[in-house]
């Protein structure tokens, strides 16, 4: 959930997927005059060696125990920094009291008691300031300009907002209402419904089963301000930074920010057993359209197992797009995500269909997974996923955003430093790994099924017919469907 200059008005916008950029899978038979005319790129061999760039990753820890990574940039006269906690809904027993905690962050600091005083002054600098939270982790990040005039009076603001937020009682008062007008936000959007459902499968009785934002009347300003103090320690806090700063002013910068926040000792992440049997329900609901999520647990990104797993997933949603969207017409997209929750990752098939067809479409979807385990991926497949993943990987981070984005995960998952690194790890994946793995992590009888749409007669599918010669690609479609991952 953002929350950035106006609260309600963004945090009801939703969270757009940080920056999970599917490029275009071009296949070589589509193109007109058979291999003559075939594209020369397709015709090279599959593993061509990446050239080293030259963007070095350098990082450390601050003396108050925050870990640091930066890559200097200087295309433009600017900078970004995140900085995330692990301080995410799960990480309290307490409904809500997390993403209140977060809402409260920059609703007043000293000197700047209010909201408004606070993007007032974030403006008059020329910053941009921006807010995130889901159940895993809080962030925070804020671009400036390098210029001493400008970065220093947004980075003492940005560094007093996290370290000493005032969480007054008027700010708790209107947090807590902000709270209540997100959460009926989210029990009308049939999106968030089928999200939050499929937690409550997927997890019962634990904290990943409440919504991150929820109503509590009883929460108080003491909880909040030890909630704080607890989980936006200096030792739980990851800061990223990417652009126009010299090695030294990004070491200054780092520990400005990390001797600001509160030196408590990093609380244990609570303990959470998800034990929830895979079942399937459905939520009547008088819409155009089902949605339609089938979902079950799988490997954290750090598991040496994920980057084939993510091979894996990557060819199959490549398998539907063309047999749901190209073959039949069932679906503007069909996408394959990667929720990272603390010990597990869940692996979640998503899209959005006619109701007419949405039991036909999830018994197609078992049973293409069914004969995707039993044979694996073809070699072909391979080969145009690792020409794909070659051929985006420097396009993908030209930009500050974007290199911001992939440090940040390498930051939070503790990756080599080298934003290569997922990249070359494709190139070297066999056949027999991404198979072995796709049977070792996921399984025919473990899908959790959730359908939100209304209820319907059932029509048999449309036949598939051939892919026309300038079929679209299964990842350009705009009207491709998302699920925010939480």
């Amino acid at each position: 959930m953002n929350k950035s200059a106006h609260p309600i008005r963004q945090a009801l916008l939703g969270i757009a997927l940080l920056g999970h950029f599917i490029p275009t899978l071009v296949f070589a038979d589509s193109v007109p005059g058979g291999s003559a005319g075939r594209l020369q790129s397709l015709l090279e061999p599959d593993n061509i060696a990446s050239k080293p760039r030259p963007l070095s990753i350098k990082g450390w820890k601050t003396t108050s125990g925050s870990k640091v990574l930066f890559i200097r940039t200087t295309a433009s006269p600017m900078f970004d920094i995140h900085v995330s906690f692990d301080a995410g809904s799960v990480r309290s027993n307490t409904p809500g009291l997390a993403a209140v905690t977060f809402s409260m962050i920059n609703e007043g600091t000293p000197g700047k008691e209010n909201h408004q005083a606070i993007i007032e002054t974030v403006q008059a600098l020329g910053a941009q300031l921006d807010m995130h939270i889901d159940s895993q982790r809080s962030a925070f990040s804020l671009r400036s300009l390098s210029a001493v005039e400008k970065s220093s009076p947004a980075l003492q603001l940005f560094s007093q907002m996290l370290g000493k937020p005032l969480l007054s009682d008027e700010a708790l008062a209107r947090v807590k209402n902000e709270s209540n007008d997100i959460l009926l936000h989210e029990k009308r959007n049939p999106q968030k419904i089928v999200t939050q459902r499929l937690k409550e499968q997927l997890a019962p009785q634990t904290p990943y089963a409440q919504p991150v934002f929820t109503t509590n009347d009883a929460l108080t300003r003491q909880a909040v301000q030890d909630f704080h103090r607890q989980a936006y320690s200096a030792r739980s806090a990851q800061i990223t930074l990417v652009g126009d700063l010299t090695l030294e002013q990004a070491q200054l910068i780092s520990r400005q920010i990390s001797d600001a926040l509160p030196h408590t000792t990093l609380a244990s992440p609570n303990a959470t057993s998800l034990a929830g049997t895979p079942r399937t329900s459905h939520i009547e609901r008088a819409d155009q359209q089902t949605q339609l999520l089938l979902a079950q647990l799988s490997v954290s990104n750090k598991h040496v197992d994920y980057p084939a797993l993510d091979a894996a997933t990557r060819i199959l949603e490549t398998r539907l797009m063309t047999e749901l969207r190209e073959k039949r017409g069932l679906v503007y997209g069909a996408d394959i995500q990667h929720w990272g929750w603390i010990d597990n990752g869940v692996t979640v098939i998503t899209l959005r269909t006619s109701p007419k067809f949405s039991q036909g479409t999830q018994g197609l979807i078992r049973s293409m997974f069914n004969d995707y385990l039993r044979d694996g991926p073809t070699q072909q497949e391979l080969d145009q996923l690792k020409r794909r993943m070659q051929s985006s990987n420097a396009h993908n981070s030209t930009n500050n955003a974007q290199i911001l984005h992939r440090l940040v995960e390498i930051n939070r998952y503790d990756l080599p430093l080298d934003l290569d690194y997922s990249a070359q790890q494709m190139q070297r994946l066999s056949l027999k790994q991404i198979k072995d793995a796709l049977n070792r992590h996921l399984a025919d009888d473990r899908w959790h099924v959730v359908t939100v749409g209304p209820t319907v007669e059932q029509q048999p599918l449309p036949l598939p017919v051939p892919p026309s010669a300038g079929a679209i690609s299964a990842h350009s479609c705009p009207a491709a469907q998302t699920v925010e991952a939480s």
